[in-house]
């Protein structure tokens, strides 16, 4: 896509992001779904389908009250088809408010899941077992919205309707169902206090319990060459344990809750039919009006009793609300950025500074420095210097404390992250390779990839032959986080990932970490080879064989900058200890540390 077309899009998905962002401030989320409107035939059909359910009580009294005194059975064939038509009726509409519920529930899913993930990938709180967790509350409520829980909830304001009409009746009949409604209300409460407190004990401890044993399934190589299969298997079980009895003792607590309710729904009506019957022995009603109380105190009490078993459902389903509308508004209030320029790798980093919260100093101190497009920079110093940190912060996957970061200019805020990504190539300490083939690795999600852009990549990276000897070449399928390669293949293939497309500034930590002295010289050759096609690189490196390609070396120490400048500058200070100070006044002061350049920061 052009940068034009994809500006166009980008105003339209801005607009359309500033009313979906008043509606979250505004309004229900729900109400943003598109096809909400079916939620109105929904409660049509609801109405209908309550309104139709009175054909029963209405059949028992012509029944009894007429029928049977009159002797007619042309009225009782009457009345029955009437009977039988109008609940086909009641249960065509039902149908039909399952299927508008059910495919609300689709497009619930739709709308909000594209959110959730986003949020999950932009918000760094979000990111990790957050974002999954989020991504299931989305599926649960999917479910709850199409199950009968929620038909139950729909059906919930039309009982005091049946209550009057039980009133009509008789104020015996109404009374009954009144007070059984709120004994059976009294129980669903009790129900819900007990759900939310096993969700508040629970909760914790099976994300736990799951992140345990994620890690276990993920590094099983490691745990059975360690020996530690049974320690991680008592482990999983305690933790397991710990997250299960309090679900246990809940699951007890409201079966025992749904228990009394049935009961007291089974007396209720036992106790409507007894005083049915005492209203007719005392000529006070007919006895058609006791069939039709019977049924209306069951259809008034069998939702209650439903909303009493339901309610721990429902508990969740608010508490995994109230995490998606924050995903969701994350997402949503993500600001689209006008789409700039092409860059041409010129790298602003000026004053910057991060803390980590609660940490004892700053984690970069003021770090400060320019780079000319198609240049390298080296960013060397000891272990917990700040590289990795400084490298994530260039990647715009954190942002400062204070200071700036630009691009060609552009504040890193100011541009499009969509946009700069494009732009920006970046390989992890650890890489990370998504699962699939090789070209799949190597061209990621970019849809517009094609098999000469994912070749160009990895032979710009000097992987094509390595690439090539694999079993099945590109297509050979390397298995999760590239379990299947060894630590040398995946940095190489991480490596053309990080070249593949149109990448200005490339970012590499630690990029030979796993690589031999012909890995190293591919390496190299791949960094000149990109510097010359107008490519800038910030590399992060341990090792001095990078050094042969820098034309500036960034020397950093406890988060503050000590040097930066060419090589044969800053690599003496390097080797012989320096005092932090500022960049532009650089001052060698403190007695060498033999492993001043080395480790992992």
């Amino acid at each position: 896509m052009s940068d034009v077309s994809a500006s166009r899009t980008a105003s339209a998905f801005r607009a359309r992001s500033t009313a979906e962002t008043a509606v979250l401030r505004g309004r229900a989320l729900i109400l943003a779904i598109p096809g909400r409107q079916a939620l109105l035939w929904v409660v049509v059909f609801s109405i209908a389908i309550n309104v139709l359910l009175l054909i029963l009580p209405f059949y028992s009294i012509q029944v009894f009250d007429r029928v049977i005194t009159s002797g007619s059975v042309e009225t009782l064939i009457g009345l029955t088809v009437l009977a039988v038509v109008t609940l086909g009726f009641s249960a065509c509409f039902d149908v039909l408010r399952s299927r508008l519920l059910g495919r609300f529930a689709v497009r619930f899913e739709q709308l909000l899941a594209p959110l959730v993930l986003k949020a999950s990938i932009i918000d760094p709180a979000r990111r990790s077992e957050a974002g999954s967790h989020d991504m299931v509350r989305v599926r649960e409520l999917r479910n709850m919205l199409s199950s009968g829980t929620a038909t139950t909830l729909i059906d919930a304001p039309f009982l005091p309707a049946f209550v009057v009409v039980l009133y009509l009746i008789h104020p015996w009949y109404g009374t009954i169902a009144l007070v059984g409604s709120l004994l059976l209300l009294l129980l669903a409460l009790a129900s819900g206090h007990v759900a939310r407190a096993e969700l508040a004990q629970a909760s914790g401890t099976a994300q736990r319990t799951q992140r345990t044993l994620d890690g276990i399934v993920r590094h099983a190589n490691l745990v059975r060459a360690m020996g530690w299969t049974q320690g991680a298997i008592r482990e999983f079980f305690r933790l397991n344990d710990e997250a299960l009895v309090p679900v246990v003792k809940a699951n007890e607590r409201v079966a025992l809750i749904a228990a009394v309710a049935r009961t007291v729904r089974i007396v209720l009506q036992v106790a409507a039919i007894g005083a049915g019957a005492w209203l007719v022995l005392q000529n006070e009603v007919l006895s058609g009006s006791l069939m039709a109380s019977s049924i209306l105190t069951a259809r008034t009490l069998a939702p209650m009793e439903h909303l009493v078993a339901g309610l721990r459902t429902l508990t969740s389903a608010r508490d995994s609300w109230g995490h998606i509308r924050a995903a969701a508004a994350a997402a949503l209030m993500s600001q689209r950025r006008t789409l700039l320029p092409p860059p041409q790798g010129a790298l602003d980093v000026s004053a910057v500074t991060f803390r980590i919260p609660n940490a004892r100093r700053a984690a970069l101190a003021g770090i400060s420095f320019r780079c000319v497009p198609a240049s390298v920079v080296v960013v060397i110093g000891p272990t917990g210097a700040g590289k990795s940190t400084l490298l994530r912060m260039i990647a715009a996957l954190e942002k400062p404390t204070s200071g700036t970061i630009r691009l060609d200019g552009a504040s890193l805020d100011h541009w499009d992250a969509d946009q700069l990504g494009r732009y920006v190539g970046y390989l992890p300490q650890d890489v990370e390779l998504i699962g699939g083939t090789v070209a799949e690795a190597i061209a990621g999600f970019d849809e517009t990839a094609t098999d000469e852009d994912i070749v160009a990549a990895a032979r710009q990276a000097n992987a094509h032959q390595m690439i090539l000897a694999l079993p099945n070449g590109y297509e050979t399928e390397i298995g999760r986080d590239g379990n299947k390669l060894s630590g040398g293949q995946r940095q190489r293939i991480g490596l053309a990932r990080s070249l593949f497309g149109r990448r200005k500034l490339i970012l590499l930590d630690e990029p030979n970490s796993n690589l031999d002295p012909d890995g190293e010289e591919a390496l190299c050759r791949a960094i000149r080879e990109a510097k010359a096609r107008g490519m800038t690189l910030v590399i992060v490196t341990h090792r001095p064989r990078l050094f042969t390609v820098a034309d500036q070396i960034l020397f950093l120490r406890d988060g503050v900058q000590v040097a930066f400048g060419p090589p044969d500058e800053v690599l003496p200070q390097a080797m012989a200890g320096a005092t932090p100070m500022r960049p532009s006044r650089p001052v060698a002061t403190e007695k060498a540390r033999p492993d001043i350049i080395e480790g992992r920061g």
